[in-house]
């Protein structure tokens, strides 16, 4: 019995909150008590799945059947809008027809929300039930007048127009059932209307074959989760993106830009309700809805580019309230949106609101302070990196990036020393900061400081050894660069006496450390992993790889290779060829084309591999079976001259060849040649020459020159033994028959 059969569902979600199948064995659990007491249970689970419309609908259904009807109402307003669940919109649709379909002054606002259910969710592949509910509900309501009569029938012909131009199931019963109505309102232009429609109506059932292919193996009922990069998880994802491509390529051929897009948007949506934790997924969706907002506005269809545009943005805010508020990367994608629509107090507010909900909010100060810069200006974008300097969650970028604001925008050096030498106070221990606040000292041409901050980093007690060792490679830098003899020898002796213990007295090292250049190196890369040598990984993936300073000189002529093309022992000894060897494979069983070992098997070598593949199976030979031995022993003894046979010796019938009977034998073969069908047999048997002989002797005698040749051709085959020569004159014979 597994742990988790033994474990409470309680005590599996407090250690994984996302534990779906514990939650659902609570849901059960709670579906069966009282609505007062598994309310508190209903919240905690849309809590923690707030896009999960299953969990939603059985939340409602629950209140419903405890006849808590302005809980429930309560509830739809909650998620009706935010979760795009074709099972919750059709739970809605049910209750508002069933409460409220039968009153007459509520008639329209049961309309109203058939209408706002197909524009939401009318795209949807099982979205059947909503289109005939609504003309159910149009059909039921009473016309007085023939005016009201006409407009009922047009708000119904409407409906069916648009259900049967959406690929759906049950699109079949729809389409009849829109024919039957056409020929009950006029028999007469029945048929040319249903003559119009045919055409599209078979091309939406062709699309709907092709969806219903792609969309085998899709989960949608699958509840979103964190990523956990399994194989399931990245199949589901692979499909998603099939379907969306395949909404993009615009299926439907339909000319109207903003359908096609509701139609890609809404996969999108119906993705994210499984996919709501992956972020590429909400931005790829954000970036679709801008580029058809662009689109829109090229065409001229300003009202409908203006309605995609707020979805765009209250996308971005289903996101950041959602699943995404703890994903920093999608609160600057709606931040930065905001902004490209001149709305900066909401992008202001976004930044704020990132700020105040988040445990480490250094980033977000970052982008807020260069987001105050752009709109504001270098002296409102000092207050933000003063709020950050006082807010004891943010770390020493923030210094980073205040003082190369400074410098960068107000070109003032001193003002972003001054913020360095602060952050050094509280920073002084951090490599990533030293290392930045000496780079900003170099870059300024400011030696002088740099030597200083370097020297009060080392004579530092709290220094890290690894800071210590990043510090004096820089300092022997500086000084390679911009000192001279005297100061480097002093620099290059004292750091040898502070790094000998960490260098373990190799010598070698220092050197090397002396004499390199970014991915310049003064010996190989083997030499230098001789020496134990551990900064080139650290250092190649910053300047491109290990090059030794003569490399190209030697490369030109030759007599050089990179360590990169040759792989050379420098052990010593000699190694094997790796690439020949052959993986070891466990097996119970040997198979006879296979080296068996204690434990498994070493398969053939590729060769005799590949000329195994290309060998027939050995059931599809039967035989005769052919003794090796016997056969060897012949083809020792074979000589150049072919076998000759004596035709006019005789054999008793009574013998046998091997185990066979000569009797049997000469039967079995007369028998193969009178009922052969090949020509060359036929014409080479002996009936056959007779009767040949015969026609030509009635026809020209026995003198005829044919005949001679015959004869003549016929006896030395004979006495030669030639059965090859034999066959051939009869086939030239019976050519020059045919033609005769």
């Amino acid at each position: 019995m597994s742990n988790a059969s033994v474990i409470s569902p309680e005590r599996r979600i407090e250690f994984n909150a996302f534990d779906v199948d514990a939650w659902n064995l609570l849901l059960r659990e709670s579906s069966a008590r009282p609505i007062d007491t598994a309310r508190i249970f209903y919240e905690k689970l849309v809590t923690q799945f707030p896009n999960a419309g299953r969990y939603w609908k059985a939340y409602i259904e629950h209140e419903l059947r405890a006849k808590n009807y302005d809980k429930a109402e309560a509830l739809f307003e909650r998620c009706i809008f935010q979760v795009l669940h074709i099972d919750l919109w059709k739970s809605y649709l049910h209750y508002l027809k069933l409460s409220k379909g039968h009153i007459i002054s509520m008639r329209e606002k049961v309309a109203d929300a058939f209408e706002l259910a197909i524009d939401r969710v009318g795209h949807d592949i099982q979205a059947a039930q909503i289109y005939q509910d609504y003309i159910q509900f149009l059909t039921d309501v009473e016309a007085q007048g023939q005016y009201a009569e006409n407009q009922k029938v047009s708000a119904i012909r409407k409906v069916y127009l648009r259900a049967v131009a959406t690929p759906m199931l049950n699109i079949e019963t729809i389409w009849q059932a829109y024919c039957d109505f056409e020929k009950s309102v006029n028999i007469n232009l029945a048929e040319k209307l249903v003559a119009d429609r045919v055409k599209d109506y078979q091309h939406v059932k062709k699309v709907l074959k092709q969806m219903e292919l792609l969309m085998q193996g899709i989960n949608r009922q699958a509840i979103s989760v964190p990523p956990r990069g399994t194989q399931a998880e990245q199949k589901q994802i692979d499909l998603w993106r099939k379907l969306i491509v395949f909404e993009k390529s615009n299926p439907l051929r339909s000319d109207e830009v903003g359908l096609k897009a509701k139609r890609v948007i809404y996969t999108y949506d119906q993705a994210l309700l499984s996919l709501g934790y992956h972020a590429d997924i909400w931005y790829e969706s954000a970036v679709y809805h801008e580029k058809i907002v662009a689109e829109l506005r090229e065409r001229g269809d300003m009202k409908t580019a203006e309605t995609i545009e707020r979805e765009t943005s209250k996308l971005y805010s289903r996101a950041t309230s959602g699943l995404m508020r703890n994903t920093p990367l999608i609160h600057f994608a709606h931040a930065d949106f905001e902004e490209s629509k001149g709305r900066y107090d909401i992008a202001t507010k976004i930044y704020d609101d990132l700020i105040e909900s988040n445990d480490d909010p250094t980033l977000a100060y970052i982008m807020l302070m260069n987001f105050i810069r752009r709109i504001k200006g270098v002296r409102a974008a000092r207050k933000v990196f003063e709020r950050a300097r006082g807010d004891k969650r943010s770390k020493f970028h923030i210094y980073i990036a205040g003082a190369m604001m400074e410098f960068h925008c107000i070109k003032d050096s001193n003002i972003a020393q001054k913020i360095f030498d602060y952050g050094l106070k509280k920073y002084g221990n951090v490599p990533e900061f030293a290392t930045a606040y000496i780079d900003f000292l170099y870059h300024v041409n400011d030696e002088n400081n740099t030597r200083g901050v370097i020297e009060r980093l080392l004579e530092s007690p709290d220094i890290s050894n690894e800071l210590k060792i990043e510090m004096w490679d820089r300092y022997l830098d500086l000084e390679t660069q911009v000192g001279d003899a005297a100061s480097l020898r002093k620099v290059d002796h004292a750091r040898r006496q502070a790094l000998n213990e960490a260098y373990d007295d190799r010598q070698a090292l220092f050197l090397v450390d002396r004499f390199k250049f970014l991915n310049l190196w003064p010996c190989s890369e083997d030499q230098m992993k001789l020496m134990g040598y551990n900064k080139i990984s650290r250092l190649s993936s910053t300047t491109g790889g290990p090059t030794t300073s003569t490399q190209g000189h030697f490369m030109s002529q030759g007599l050089l290779r990179t360590t990169q093309q040759v792989n050379l022992e420098i052990s010593g000894f000699p190694r094997p060829d790796t690439n020949q060897m052959l993986a070891f494979k466990p097996a119970s069983r040997a198979t006879p084309s296979t080296h068996p070992v204690s434990g498994g098997v070493f398969p053939a070598p590729r060769s005799v591999s590949f000329m195994l593949q290309r060998l027939p199976p050995p059931d599809s030979f039967c035989g005769p079976f052919v003794d090796h031995n016997i056969l060897m022993d012949a083809l020792k003894n074979f000589t150049r001259e072919p076998p000759k046979a004596n035709y006019k010796a005789s054999v008793d019938v009574n013998d046998s060849i091997g185990k066979y009977k000569v009797a049997d034998l000469k039967r079995e073969f007369q028998q193969l040649v009178t009922t052969t069908t090949d020509p060359a047999v036929l014409y080479a048997s002996e009936e056959y020459r007779k009767q040949r002989k015969r026609r030509h002797g009635a026809a020209g005698g026995p003198n005829d020159s044919d005949s001679e040749d015959e004869n003549t051709n016929g006896t030395a085959a004979e006495a030669t033994g030639d059965v090859f020569k034999r066959l051939m004159n009869a086939k030239v014979k019976a050519k020059e028959q045919m033609q005769t």
